[in-house]
């Protein structure tokens, strides 16, 4: 008891000087990064320190029910609810006005309280704070829907995918936990966009939440696309709803763009100048790749996706339409750092395997890949701006 308690004050003391340098950094204007990551860290470190090892072990084992309680909230509207009044609002309130069960609602109400999701100024009165707030959003109400009815259902049939593979990831294409948990032979794409629609449009909001949220930079403050010459073409290959390229059109109207997926082009807003810049185009990543002499190819979070096999399979399409020393691939992807762990990248590790059937890449590992595209990939610059995640300008040698 006596050691934990000198541990205890170590990190007390740790602390007090991280919030000392934080409150610093705020007064000076600067952004207090490092100062949150040491603050966050040693406060999780002296949580596992003072809750005996048993409960913490259950606590997180059970930590999907805050995903939980946070979905019901939302399919019974109640952030919606909370947010219509300034002042806090009474439970029975609460359940007169979504017509749900007062148990029920009293039991995810009160877990979200339990993880800071909700306030709950006085007893049974409940109000909306900075974190609930941006579930106001309907891409980040898409991306909580995401976790519970995605990610948790395949996450669970993780360890029989494990099983069945011998505690091995196969480099090719291979039945996912995916795909047991949806009893599909359909990866993971393919089955929303022709199985369920529904998913398949929660998914593309969740993405735009994502990418907004875990990759704290967008892209084009890593890359100059300015740079780009006048009338330049920009392929952004497997681009969904085309959310990247209409918001680096908006900020380079000397670039013309092609979104390239599965799927029909989305209804765009009345912006004059994006439409007429931005073009849609239906292309399967897996072959040739038909434009050919882009000035610049845009892989955003698609390799992740893939199994070795099939990376190679993309990168070399896409290697054969590259002119040799002109054509950039720009690639915005996930990186594993080794001993730089972050929980945020480490949940997306799982999240990918359970998916997908692959992991994220080491900087070796994406090196090697590189390698073996038989026209030969380059990279001409490399940039690790946000935790688990890299970004690659690669050329054609020959």
């Amino acid at each position: 008891m006596a050691h934990n308690n000198s541990q205890a004050e170590q990190l007390g003391a740790r602390i007090s000087e991280s919030i000392r340098r934080y409150s610093e950094k705020l007064q000076a204007g600067e952004t207090p990064e490092e100062e949150i990551l040491r603050i966050s860290s040693a406060c999780r470190e002296l949580d596992v320190l003072v809750t005996p090892p048993e409960s913490w072990t259950n606590q997180i084992a059970m930590a999907y029910n805050s995903t939980v309680s946070m979905c019901l909230l939302l399919d019974l509207n109640i952030f919606q609810l909370l947010s219509e009044k300034d002042e806090p609002t009474a439970l029975d309130t609460l359940v007169e006005r979504s017509g749900s069960s007062r148990s029920l609602l009293r039991c995810a109400l009160k877990e979200c309280v339990a993880r800071c999701i909700l306030d709950e100024p006085s007893p049974e009165v409940y109000k909306l704070n900075s974190r609930s707030a941006c579930l106001l959003n309907e891409n980040g109400a898409a991306w909580i829907h995401y976790l519970c009815d995605v990610g948790l259902f395949t996450g669970a049939h993780l360890s029989r995918y494990i099983t069945e593979n011998d505690g091995q990831i196969p480099s090719h294409r291979h039945q996912t936990a995916f795909q047991m948990a949806y009893q599909t032979d359909k990866q993971f794409y393919p089955f929303f966009r022709s199985c369920d629609r529904k998913r398949a449009e929660r998914f593309d909001k969740a993405m735009q939440w994502s990418s907004r949220g875990s990759a704290a930079t967008p892209v084009e403050n890593i890359f100059d696309f300015s740079q780009l010459k006048s009338d330049a073409v920009v392929v952004d290959v497997g681009g969904g709803s085309g959310h990247h390229a209409i918001r680096i059109a908006r900020q380079n109207p000397h670039l013309s763009f092609i979104v390239q997926d599965l799927g029909v082009a989305p209804p765009l807003d009345e912006d004059s100048e994006t439409p007429r810049r931005v073009q849609w185009q239906q292309h399967d990543f897996y072959n040739e790749q038909p434009v050919k002499g882009a000035d610049l190819y845009f892989l955003g979070c698609i390799l992740m996706d893939n199994t070795l096999g099939d990376c190679c399979k993309i990168l070399g399409h896409l290697a054969n339409a590259m002119t040799p020393k002109k054509s950039i691939l720009l690639i915005d992807d996930a990186l594993d750092s080794g001993e730089d762990y972050n929980s945020l990248a480490g949940a997306l590790n799982m999240h990918l395997l359970a998916c997908f059937g692959t992991l994220s890449r080491t900087m070796e590992e994406w090196e090697k890949l590189f390698s073996e595209i038989s026209c030969g990939l380059s990279i001409v610059n490399r940039w690790t701006v946000n935790p688990g995640r890299v970004t690659f300008a690669v050329k054609r040698t020959s």
